[in-house]
């Protein structure tokens, strides 16, 4: 009786969502991909933002029911662009979410192992994120990740006539802008919202402007200095392999040591032991510490690190929390990646 009851309840408001895009009309973005959709989210608005009036999801709001109460909630006539972070937790949750409200703008950021577990295979992943190629509007324009192989290689048969633009990632801030975030991919994500922009109609001038007003996203590469002189970087929502090599990569810039701690990814199927044992090769070179929390995966991560003596075990997340005032000291760089529960083995 109760799953019945979620149902209708989820039927009204996905009901009620529809009827409110189709009475507004906005133009709506969506943007999915194993990674960077919330950043590519965060990027994008604040630039459209110089031109339009844009309502987006907020935080990690990415679902069909969360998305259905925002709508329902906040769009009205004064929107004119909804930016809408689509997340896929099963085959035609992008579907569903396009049903709602289909995207005059689909953006595909990127395809990896992430959640593998959950889709069962690599083909049902990119099924599962061209959802919002195929269910974008029939003249939508589609923004594709052209360094992503599994896009690239993927997108003819999802895509039919619809008009794509493609991004590179890029070392290189566009329009000589400068931002707060953290991550070689960041000029790549900013490219496209260059990009996406221009197709509709904003001056250079309004851009930059744009980016400017560009804020850290908290949990994502987010730099926190404490006043203890220990850097903390924190990436704990970050729980994908493609975010995990940027996090290194980004830890390996700093000067101090450099710790990392992490209980690894979650749900990486088939693939963890392979994902977790890069993790640990490319941290040999960067770290000078490595936490550990014991579980599943972890034990990957240290083989590839292969160097022991610098390895700190916790059985749980709440442990290695409570016992880094005993392993920190001033001058100390700190990288938080990912926050897996204590319940996950």
């Amino acid at each position: 009786m109760r799953a019945l009851k979620l149902k209708f309840l989820k039927w009204i408001l996905r009901t009620l969502a529809i009827w409110t895009v189709k009475k507004y009309q906005p133009g709506v973005i969506g943007i999915t991909g194993s990674f960077g959709k919330t950043t590519f989210k965060e990027c994008l608005s604040p630039i459209l933002g110089e031109k339009y009036n844009v309502l987006k999801t907020p935080e990690n709001i990415n679902t069909p029911v969360g998305i259905s109460r925002l709508v329902i909630k906040e769009l009205n006539e004064q929107t004119q662009i909804l930016v809408i972070e689509m997340g896929a937790y099963q085959t035609g949750d992008i579907k569903e979410i396009c049903q709602i409200a289909a995207p005059d703008i689909a953006v595909l950021t990127g395809i990896n192992e992430a959640h593998l577990e959950m889709f069962g295979s690599i083909e049902n992943t990119i099924a599962t994120k061209f959802e919002i190629a195929q269910f974008a509007k029939p003249d939508a324009l589609v923004v594709l990740n052209e360094n992503n192989a599994l896009v690239k290689n993927n997108f003819a048969k999802h895509v039919g006539n619809r008009k794509v633009l493609w991004y590179q990632d890029s070392e290189t801030l566009p329009l000589g802008a400068t931002t707060p975030l953290l991550g070689s991919y960041v000029a790549g994500i900013l490219n496209a919202c260059v990009l996406i922009a221009k197709e509709l109609g904003l001056t250079e001038d309004e851009i930059k402007r744009g980016i400017a007003k560009i804020k850290p996203i908290p949990h994502r590469l987010q730099v926190i200095e404490n006043a203890n002189g220990v850097t903390v970087i924190d990436d704990s929502y970050n729980g994908n392999p493609a975010g995990a090599v940027e996090a290194i990569r980004v830890l390996g810039k700093f000067i101090g040591r450099k710790i990392y701690i992490t209980p690894g990814l979650v749900e990486m199927g088939t693939e963890a032991q392979t994902v977790h044992r890069k993790i640990g090769e490319q941290l040999s070179g960067v770290a000078d510490q490595l936490i550990l929390i014991r579980n599943s995966v972890t034990p990957f991560i240290a083989a590839g690190f292969n160097n022991d003596s610098n390895i700190i075990w916790f059985n749980s997340a709440t442990e290695a929390h409570a016992g880094l005032k005993e392993i920190l000291k001033s001058g100390d760089v700190i990288l938080f990646q990912n926050d897996w529960p204590d319940n996950y083995s």
